[in-house]
């Protein structure tokens, strides 16, 4: 339904990651956005080779019980603008918790081929850009639901604010950081104030924790990533800002949240 598209691309890329991911660690519990079959089964065995690439930035491995880890798996982010054939808001992306706590993130953009990773204490092959405004800040909003979040925005950073309505929370996320794929637009913050799943926001959370960033409800409180799969309170991304006073800022976005 138009509510919640699914495509033949949400499908083969769920059967390829979910079973990728199954068949290395059986004993993990896996969320995936899109329902598994049994007739989909495939054996995809991963030969547990890393890239040198990323061997050299995470140091020490470190090992943790397979019951503390949830995956959260997106097959395909910004579905809806798939349909459109607005292939630079498309990703697919994968986030490792321990205990709740989000550790490794990975968003990947298909059609440009370009891959964002970071692990908490463990590097990244991704960073910050230089610099962000606070004052005036280009704020990354949902296509879908960009009237109420810039009413807001607009009252509480004034009128020279710009407001870029975009597909997919993992490209919101690429458009905090420092990434060489041109088709990849620019923002200081990320604000988002309806319900979210979390396979959508843990590999962009996980890799803003790792930079020294912050991803909390618009409350300022930590998202979990155990239990429900989705969370209620809104979302607000930033890096190299003093994020609790921004979520001071935004009193008035939680009301409108939940309409």
């Amino acid at each position: 339904g138009a509510e919640d598209k699914m495509t033949s691309g949400d499908v083969l890329s769920n059967r390829k990651m979910f079973y990728l991911l199954k068949t290395a660690f059986p004993n993990v519990q896996i969320n995936t956005e899109e329902r598994v079959d049994a007739a989909d089964q495939e054996v995809i065995v991963w030969d547990r080779k890393v890239p040198e690439d990323i061997l050299k930035e995470i140091g020490t491995p470190k090992e943790v019980p397979a019951e503390s880890v949830t995956v959260w798996i997106d097959p395909l982010d910004a579905t809806q603008e798939y349909t459109e054939d607005l292939r630079k808001y498309v990703t697919t992306m994968v986030c490792v918790a321990v205990n709740g706590k989000p550790v490794l993130g990975v968003i990947h953009k298909p059609f440009s081929e370009y891959t964002a990773w970071a692990m908490v204490d463990g590097g990244s092959n991704v960073r910050a850009r230089a610099s962000y405004n606070e004052k005036t800040p280009r704020i990354v909003v949902s296509r879908s639901h960009s009237g109420m979040v810039k009413q807001v925005a607009l009252q509480t950073f004034g009128n020279q604010t710009t407001i870029i309505p975009a597909g997919g929370a993992g490209y919101k996320v690429l458009a905090l950081l420092d990434v060489p794929d041109k088709s990849q637009e620019k923002a200081d913050l990320y604000i988002h104030v309806t319900y979210i799943k979390k396979w959508d926001i843990c590999a962009g959370n996980a890799i803003l924790k790792a930079l020294g960033g912050h991803m909390t409800t618009l409350n300022g409180e930590e998202i979990s990533y155990t239990g429900s799969d989705g969370i209620e309170g809104g979302l607000l991304a930033s890096i190299r800002m003093n994020h609790q006073a921004l979520v001071r800022k935004l009193p008035d976005l939680e009301k409108t949240g939940h309409k």
